[in-house]
């Protein structure tokens, strides 16, 4: 016997992926310099040469066993340290290590993230169109997925939005460069959602995270 919820979640097929699908089948038939795929935010330009090299220096004259082997749970202190001091250089926030919990990918932080935050009976905003899995990470922390539709220009409707928030409402999540629109939020609407947010906190009693 299967979990019938995800087995319809995994049968379900994803318009992204077959996209990406579909732009591999293209290459082959039309070369690749003739697609242009943004279906799945894959790069299309090669990293800058300090990233191979770094990762070949790293690899020739690290300890083996230290290299490959596993680190805290919360990750390796000297490289929390180095992105603290980094995000605390370039915002001016007082960050330390202690605030920076190191994770594979983003799934794996909202996933966390989530569980951590969330109880039965709370919700979580997100902004259409939005990357699909975002509803396996809300369901799967016990929460409600509530969709704030865009405007025409597929920006944040702050009406929409706003009609979206409600007491059960204990987190939004704000992709930006959007997954799939490319689109990235201006400082001035994410402003604006903030003002909200604060508004709504005070009226709630409660805080609601980003």
């Amino acid at each position: 016997m299967f979990n019938e919820k995800y087995y319809r979640l995994g049968a379900k097929k994803s318009a992204i992926r077959e996209l990406f699908q579909y732009g591999i089948t293209r290459k082959a038939i039309v070369g690749e310099e003739n697609v242009f795929d943004f279906s799945i935010g894959n790069p299309n330009i090669a990293p800058p040469d300090c990233i191979n090299e770094t990762i070949i220096s790293t690899v020739q004259t690290f300890e083996p066993v230290t290299l490959h082997g596993y680190t805290p749970a919360h990750g390796d202190k000297g490289v929390r340290e180095k992105i603290a001091a980094s995000l605390k250089e370039r915002s001016g926030i007082d960050f330390c290590g202690d605030n920076i919990y190191l994770t594979c990918g983003a799934a794996a932080a909202l996933t966390i993230t989530l569980k951590a935050l969330c109880v039965e009976g709370d919700s979580v905003v997100v902004f259409a169109p939005f990357f699909p899995e975002y509803s396996v990470f809300v369901d799967n922390a016990g929460a409600n997925l509530i969709i704030s539709m865009p405007d025409e220009h597929m920006d944040i409707d702050l009406d929409n939005f706003e009609k979206c928030l409600n007491k059960s409402v204990k987190a939004i999540i704000i992709n930006s460069p959007n997954n799939p629109s490319g689109l990235v939020y201006g400082r001035e609407k994410l402003q604006k959602v903030f003002d909200i947010l604060l508004k709504k906190e005070e009226e709630y009693g409660h805080p609601i995270y980003v």
